[in-house]
């Protein structure tokens, strides 16, 4: 089950992912004290968090911020996922804000078993709230580029070492597609015509999560698709 919200304009977009964000956000809060929230990286989300940030409706010492994917290049680089993430809220002030991130100093292999072993000890109060996700031109999410491999689809690690040659930076640190699945409300940030395009391709395909990876969250409920094409 999934509920495609369709917008018209830039700024109806952000805005209608903003709300939907912080409705999100401020019902976790209520209900369990606190808000555990996926972020995915890119240029699409990038205007929802900057504007997301400026909200002064949350009580923002009470999110936790992790990354669903990252590129493995220095935390301060252009290319990084977190400094996209940190400046977006820093440069609100909101310096109460806590954020989970790989460790990308340390070789991969590191970075990789601490980012584990940090989520999972924070995942032990609760499972996370709220999981914000794109999907690229080829169908990944997350950094899960298709096909993806038995270790991306099992239980067995909850943050997995991908690589790819579509992108500037190769090497990539992801939460695995089950753990992505784990959280209570994903939301599919989708935005331009190329991502209609394989949108529609996705849902008129009958293959599996190993070629669409969407496939398994849209099969979690409580999606939210919020899309500009």
């Amino acid at each position: 089950m999934h509920h495609l919200t369709l917008t018209s304009s830039d700024s109806t977009f952000v805005s209608t992912a903003v709300s939907k964000i912080a409705e999100v956000i401020t019902a976790a809060i209520k209900d369990h004290g606190n808000a555990i929230v996926g972020l995915s990286g890119g240029s699409t989300p990038r205007p929802v968090y900057e504007a997301l940030a400026k909200s002064e409706l949350i009580d923002w010492s009470k999110v936790t911020f992790f990354l669903v994917d990252e590129r493995y290049c220095p935390a301060m680089s252009e290319e990084s996922n977190q400094k996209m993430v940190k400046d977006s809220w820093i440069r609100q002030a909101h310096h109460d804000v806590t954020f989970i991130f790989p460790d990308t100093s340390l070789p991969i292999d590191q970075c990789i078993a601490k980012y584990a072993k940090d989520l999972k000890e924070f995942w032990a109060q609760h499972l996370p709230d709220l999981m914000i996700l794109g999907m690229g031109d080829d169908g990944h999410i997350a950094s899960l580029f298709p096909p993806l491999t038995d270790i991306a689809l099992s239980d067995e690690r909850l943050v997995i070492g991908t690589t790819t040659d579509r992108f500037a930076v190769h090497d990539r640190i992801s939460i695995s597609l089950n753990a992505i699945c784990a959280a209570e409300h994903p939301i599919i940030l989708l935005k331009g015509t190329e991502k209609k395009k394989v949108w529609e391709e996705m849902m008129q395909s009958k293959e599996n999560e190993r070629r669409w990876p969407m496939k398994r969250v849209m099969e979690v409920g409580n999606v939210e698709v919020i899309a500009q094409w």
